[in-house]
């Protein structure tokens, strides 16, 4: 019986540290952001990363300002997949989960589908570039017709948030 104690928190811990390196790529990422959409500086988005759960999710809410859609995004570690995952929720019913993975500088959200509460779907993916401490780029895609085409850029600052 000691054996299957100890077994089951070892493996706990095992996950624990597993889910501590797997979200350790957004720890420049924690605070709060202020987006400029390209292209239309009449639309911004203000985003806030928070850990949750002792560290082993993040927590990242956005609002797309002067309009009333905002979403909540959560990350955290694929157990099954060994990997870093995210499952977003959007305030007009919409929804999309998918993988995602670290590179040198830069947070990449492999192609998943969105689907919107109407049931319409669209693929995506998405690139978010660190330019610093207090700067990163998220550049988005959609595939049409089996190709993948830009479908925004935003470039986000660092905002002091009391």
């Amino acid at each position: 019986m000691r054996a299957l104690v100890f077994a089951v928190l070892l493996s706990a811990c095992a996950t624990s540290a597993r889910a501590d390196d797997a979200m350790a790529p957004f720890a420049p990422l924690l605070g709060c952001w202020r987006g400029a959409f390209e292209g239309n500086d009449a639309i911004h988005d203000e985003r806030c990363f928070e850990p949750m759960l002792g560290g082993r999710y993040v927590r990242d809410t956005h609002e797309v300002k002067p309009t009333d859609y905002r979403g909540e995004t959560i990350y955290f570690l694929d157990v099954q997949r060994n990997a870093l995952a995210f499952t977003y929720y959007a305030s007009d019913g919409g929804m999309s989960s998918g993988l995602g993975h670290a590179e040198e500088g830069a947070l990449v959200f492999e192609a998943h589908t969105y689907v919107g509460a109407d049931g319409e779907t669209q693929r995506m993916r998405s690139r978010w570039t660190l330019e610093g401490a207090d700067r990163f780029v998220a550049t988005t895609e959609v595939e049409r017709d089996g190709a993948w085409r830009p479908w925004g850029r935003i470039t986000y600052t660092r905002q002091d948030v009391r």
